[in-house]
């Protein structure tokens, strides 16, 4: 209590000064959750923010006092998984890791002191703009950690399963052509988080059961890239799913229908993609499309229990701030890195099924391969993946958690 006690002094001492603040999941290390049946959670490894990373230790070889403010439960972390311990197997030296259980960060942040505020979630951008008009004292600078990173040659495209059997593709905005719905990798990225990613923020869907299905290179607009493909679900009807799209500027519309008549889209006068023409090869010959429909069927059913447990509620019904709202749904699930493919270890290979298509292709002999080991979730949501281990849940509710 002492040490706290003393911390928390120097860091009021600080305020106003140089603090700065950075959330965990998802801007320091990537991962999302991969449901593959209607009540088991994969969290998946999605790969490492290196830029964020340097700038962690630049702000602190600086003198700045550097934080981790981070929406995981306090009350539900474990010693091996816990930021603490994922922050030394990154070598990474903060002054203090604080939790707000589920609840928005922008009161806490005011009350470090923080200056400059790095993280991924939107939401939570949106939160402390409306708690700094209400604080004229609060100035702070908020970034997406994302924005560091630059496109690199791959790219993650994939179908979306919707609970009836049928299937989502997207429109261009920019060619008008049908297409799959992705796009490219960031640095640091892997591919699964990147199709994951990209469905969010393109289409406001929260895809589970993201599969590999193939990679090869692609010719796109005269040069060739190389592109990861994967078939994912939605527990949604295609009469409900128009509810819950999002659609960003990138797309112009989108079409959900059987794997026939999209096949018709594939010689409609609008076009299509050649990434689109390729996926749609690759799922008629790969024999998962009833595997899918029995997926589907267990997700539909067990939807709404596992709609809590993946995003929950908290205590509090406000923000915190008079005349301000309570957030009640994060898209980012706060989540467990899951694998650790950058941290320098290995992972056991997981043998991929072989596809063969009648497509002209080049496959490619840098295919990715992941392990994924499977642990229902708990009261505590301890998920015990290769490499990574995380007992925290995201969303719950409880009290501020302090620093540690």
């Amino acid at each position: 209590m002492k040490g706290l006690l003393a911390k928390m002094k120097k860091l009021n001492e600080n305020k106003n000064g140089r603090v700065v603040t950075f959330d965990f999941d998802n801007t320091i290390i990537k991962s999302f959750p991969n449901i593959n049946d209607g009540m088991h959670i994969d969290y998946e490894f999605g790969g490492l923010n290196k830029e964020i990373i340097k700038r962690i230790k630049k702000f602190k070889d600086g003198g700045a006092t550097v934080l981790v403010v981070s929406s995981r439960n306090v009350h539900q972390e474990e010693p091996e998984s816990s930021i603490d311990s994922l922050l030394k197997r990154l070598d990474l030296d903060v002054d203090g890791v604080f939790y707000t259980n589920g609840q928005p960060k922008a009161q806490k942040l005011y009350e470090l002191g923080s200056t400059l505020h790095y993280d991924d979630d939107p939401r939570e951008h949106e939160a402390i703009k409306a708690y700094s008009g209400l604080h004229q004292n609060f100035g702070i600078t908020v970034k997406y950690p994302d924005d560091l990173l630059s496109d690199i040659n791959e790219v993650a495209k994939g179908i979306i399963a919707t609970s009836d059997g049928n299937f989502v593709i997207v429109q261009r905005s920019d060619t008008g052509e049908w297409d799959a719905p992705g796009g490219h990798l960031f640095e640091g990225e892997e591919p699964a988080y990147a199709f994951y990613r990209e469905v969010q923020e393109e289409l406001g869907l929260d895809v589970t059961n993201v599969q590999h299905l193939q990679t090869m290179d692609t010719v796109w607009k005269k040069k060739e890239q190389l592109v990861h493909y994967f078939i994912s679900s939605v527990p949604y009807t295609c009469e409900e799913i128009g509810g819950s799209i999002d659609l960003q500027w990138e797309l112009s519309n989108y079409y959900c229908g059987s794997l026939t008549t999209i096949e018709e889209k594939l010689s409609s006068r609008e076009g299509s993609t050649q990434n689109l023409k390729n996926l749609i090869g690759i799922m008629e010959q790969s024999g998962l499309l009833l595997e899918r429909e029995k997926f589907q069927q267990k997700m539909y059913k067990n939807h709404a229990k596992m709609k809590k447990r993946l995003i929950g509620l908290g205590g509090s019904k406000t923000t915190g701030a008079k005349g301000l709202k309570r957030i009640k749904i994060f898209r980012r699930s706060k989540s467990a890195p899951a694998g650790f493919g950058a941290m320098g270890e290995e992972k056991k290979p997981k043998p991929k099924r072989k596809i063969k298509i009648k497509i002209k292709q080049k496959m490619d002999e840098k295919k990715r391969k992941k392990t994924r080991k499977k642990k229902k979730a708990t009261k505590k949501y301890h998920w015990n993946v290769p490499g990574w281990v995380y007992g925290g849940g995201y969303g719950d509710g409880g009290a501020d958690g302090g620093g540690k």
